[in-house]
């Protein structure tokens, strides 16, 4: 190994170190209780050791994010490249940011006591911009690419599409984040709810997978039930609707809703704008009742399937 390539090795784990002892003080004394000074103490280092590596504390913290962004991001990308099918993809990246929320527990706990657009208004040397539009594109990629796995999952049929893939994506998020912050201290959390917040994140994950995947096949299962009636409907001559009902209408009426029902053997009574005093029932099949058309426009109905049924 020449000189330079350990110079930079070295380089790399104190600036490493560094960002580990940040972490510690951001998470203690939040972005504006923290001081460079702190930050040394932590990482047993000179004040100006750290002044080699950043510019200013607010360089330091917007380095810190930037760093566990990217590996967030690099995380994802790897698991993107073993080509899972959408419901395993789902699962394994939910996962994998549960996993970065507990390593970058103190991180991520700092970042709620920032307030970014008043953070940006007050940045005035180049390196805390640049770390500043680094943050915003980590985190914009990064989001994209969770936005991007619940798409697939809608395009597989393993959730349900409710409101699009941008905004399940940000519920979805938000309820992570949102119970992680309930797990930022697990006594509270269990003298309050009585659960054990152990594995709660990832009981709580599979509860809203199971529950969308649940609305998936309900969905399914109406469609089915409706396709089938109309294609029923398709294949029974519209004379039989006036007569006996045929095994396959008498099924269809069994399963499907009242408003498919009216399309297999036309307006209930009570619904018809047809229906008038006077107007008697006739029979349809099945124990089945149907207002009787006006004797007109049976025959024209009559006669349009007459000439459409096939020679």
């Amino acid at each position: 190994m020449s000189v330079q390539e350990r110079h930079r090795r070295e380089r790399h784990a104190r600036g490493q170190a560094i960002l580990t002892a940040a972490a510690k003080v951001f998470a203690r004394h939040g972005l504006e209780g923290a001081t460079i000074e702190m930050v040394a103490r932590e990482a047993e280092v000179a004040v100006g050791t750290i002044y080699l590596y950043y510019s200013s504390r607010d360089d330091l913290y917007l380095s810190l994010i930037a760093d566990r962004a990217e590996h967030l991001r690099a995380r994802y990308l790897d698991i993107f490249t073993r080509r899972l099918d959408p419901l395993d993809e789902l699962k394994t990246i939910a996962s994998a940011y549960l996993d970065y929320l507990r390593e970058s527990r103190e991180i991520f706990l700092s970042q709620h006591s920032v307030v970014f657009s008043q953070l940006h208004q007050r940045l005035k040397r180049n390196t805390e911009k640049r770390n500043f539009q680094r943050v915003m594109d980590l985190s914009h990629e990064i989001f994209g690419l969770w936005e991007g796995t619940i798409r697939r999952a809608f395009e597989g049929g393993v959730i349900a599409n409710s409101m699009g893939p941008k905004k399940t994506a940000a519920v979805v998020w938000a309820s992570m984040n949102g119970a992680f912050m309930l797990m930022g201290d697990g006594n509270f959390f269990r003298d309050v709810t009585g659960l054990n917040p152990e594995h709660f994140l990832d009981e709580a994950l599979e509860s809203h997978l199971a529950a969308s995947q649940l609305t998936v096949g309900r969905k399914q299962s109406r469609s089915r039930i409706v396709n089938r009636a109309r294609k029923t409907r398709a294949e029974t001559p519209l004379t039989r609707a006036f007569g006996a009902a045929s095994p396959a209408t008498k099924r269809a009426r069994r399963v499907v809703s009242g408003a498919e029902r009216d399309i297999l053997i036309g307006p209930s009574p009570s619904s018809s704008p047809l229906q008038g005093e006077g107007k008697r029932d006739e029979p349809v099949g099945n124990g089945e009742r149907r207002a009787a058309l006006p004797r007109k426009n049976r025959e024209t109905r009559l006669q349009q399937a007459a000439e459409a049924a096939p020679a």
